[in-house]
């Protein structure tokens, strides 16, 4: 890391007390998010009811269930972890949280190697804080372990560049990535990448410590990717692999091509742009500004050090071209494994800002360097852990305090899962309520379910979405609305984009109300791009 230019005394952000000290902050906030024992969210039971009812062989040599696909490493540890701390949503979430911490004390390491002057401090306050980062560090998902990967992996790829690197170390390297390919699909682009960046520096160096890590170190990583892709394959089952396609492609996570109107030549730019400003990833405001330092950060990295810069191109090219190949979508959270990069390049081109501002004067740049800052901050300001996706604890907590003996209780069918888990915590047996149906050719199922309850003086309506079931959702409280009586509610607002969970008390005794509407010719709400996926997930578990 080189030395920076000085302004008002405030180099001691550079030191290493302070930014062990920013890591703390960061370690704090995680284990704040993990420690709130928040509610899992629908992906999160999916995968949960996968663990918690099926075996290690099962997991090693069957797709998943429920749409779901994960690596097979994270899998068996996940299921070894609750066998051992039993299945609460605290043990689960242990591993990601050990991920989360390690790629703070990767990510500092890489800052320092990586960056100059102030994008050093800058770039960790930012990873630190950074909303994704404290919310995967306590999610049943593998993109936790995604991002502790690539940090590692792209720290590995620096080492072996050093002067003292040796055979031995490309043989740990090797094994090291060989190994976390079973843990984090994203592993697989992070080392394609990693090692192509190596070729092209040995193409241009001709120097011996990289000639020996491509000869050593790439092709145990080559060979590994290559076992961990056919694995993958075959671990995703025909109908989570249309579903995920069709997902994928309705939501933009492949370029458009051919291209129809001009801004399908912007795809990549908008996915970009996406992740800075998309609330459930960095939710920074002017996106366009920092996506613009992340350019200029890369630019001063490439001219300052090579490698570097490929560093963090290389993963970035891969996934675009997994997505341009329509074999890996380029979008949201699949891709949060590159947004660390992207934190990386921001503070970089925030720091060749600020030099740049500093001939004017030195007060210029450092207030320049805080005003860019602002956007990050803010976006931790602006919701702060925990982070809460799906809060159906909360909500089941109001219908047990509030609930009578005799009430109905209908789920939604999207909420099953979660109820299924946590109903009995809350007095809320099997018995005591019915699911809604779910059909993607029949959307008046959802509404005819309802009319089992009418005449009912109390129903309760238990029900949350993602953006794919919000139609139908809304279709639902609507018709009760109009043949009943809204009683009582609680809605508790999640994580965008994701919709409130609630519930509410209709009363559906009324003959007049009950006559206002008919489930066959009730209007429903228009579609949206995607229709909801009934799976299996909606069914009784065997």
């Amino acid at each position: 890391m080189s030395t920076p230019l000085s302004f008002s005394g405030f180099s001691v952000l550079c030191r290493r007390p302070f930014l062990w000290a920013v890591v703390a902050v960061g370690a704090a906030l995680r284990i704040f998010q993990y420690a709130s024992d928040t509610s899992l969210w629908f992906d999160e039971l999916s995968l949960v009811r996968n663990l918690v009812n099926r075996s290690s062989e099962q997991l090693l040599l069957e797709p998943l269930r429920y749409n779901q696909v994960a690596p097979v490493g994270f899998l068996l540890a996940e299921k070894g972890i609750s066998r051992v701390l039993g299945t609460s949503d605290l043990a689960f979430r242990f591993l990601p949280l050990v991920a989360g911490l390690a790629a703070l004390v990767f990510f500092l390491r890489l800052a320092e190697r990586l960056l100059s002057g102030y994008a050093v401090p800058f770039a960790v306050a930012a990873f630190s804080i950074g909303v994704p980062f404290i919310r995967y560090s306590a999610e049943v998902k593998q993109y936790g372990i995604d991002i502790a990967a690539i940090l590692a992996l792209s720290l590995t790829a620096l080492r072996l560049r050093d002067a003292d690197s040796t055979a031995a170390r490309c043989v740990l390297a090797g094994i090291a990535g060989a190994a976390l390919v079973a843990f984090s699909q994203a592993a697989v682009f992070a080392l394609a990448g990693l090692g192509a960046a190596l070729l092209v520096a040995w193409i241009l160096d001709r120097d011996p410590q990289t000639r020996r890590a491509i000869l050593i170190a790439v092709p145990i990583w080559a060979v590994a990717s290559a076992l961990a892709v056919l694995v993958a394959v075959r671990h995703v089952a025909p109908a989570t692999r249309v579903f995920m396609d069709s997902f994928w492609r309705a939501r933009g996570g492949f370029p458009p091509w051919p291209l129809e109107k001009p801004g399908d030549a912007l795809w990549l730019w908008a996915r970009v742009l996406e992740l800075l400003a998309e609330p459930a990833v960095l939710n920074y405001r002017v996106p366009a500004l920092y996506g613009g330092l992340a350019i200029a950060g890369l630019v001063a990295l490439w001219r300052r050090n090579l490698f570097a810069a490929l560093v963090l191109l290389g993963p970035f090219s891969v996934a675009v071209l997994a997505a341009a190949a329509r074999q890996y979508p380029f979008r949201t959270r699949v891709v949060l494994f590159l947004v660390p990069g992207l934190v990386l390049a921001i503070a970089q081109g925030a720091e060749w800002l600020r030099r740049r501002a500093s001939r004017l004067h030195s007060v210029a740049g450092g207030i320049l360097m805080a005003a860019l800052f602002a956007s990050p901050a803010w976006a931790f300001l602006e919701t702060g852990p925990p982070y809460k996706v799906e809060d159906y604890k909360t909500v089941l907590a109001f219908l047990r305090d509030h609930r009578q003996p005799g009430d109905a209780v209908f789920v939604f069918s999207y909420a099953v899962e979660a109820v299924e888990r946590y109903g009995a915590e809350y007095g809320l047996t099997p018995g005591d309520y019915q699911v809604g149906g779910c059909s993607r050719e029949d959307r008046r199922l959802f509404l005819r379910d309802l009319d089992r309850y009418r005449g009912k003086p109390r129903l309760w309506l238990i029900a949350s979405a993602v953006p794919g079931f919000s139609p139908d959702r809304k279709t639902v409280e609507s018709y009760l609305a109009t043949i009943g009586w809204r009683r009582q509610s609680i809605v508790v607002p999640s994580l965008k984009p994701i919709d409130p969970v609630s519930v509410e008390l209709f009363d559906l005794s009324d003959p007049a109300r009950l006559a206002a509407a008919s489930s066959e010719t009730f209007p429903l709400e228009p579609e949206g791009v995607f229709r909801p996926n009934c799976g299996e997930w909606v069914a009784p578990l065997k």
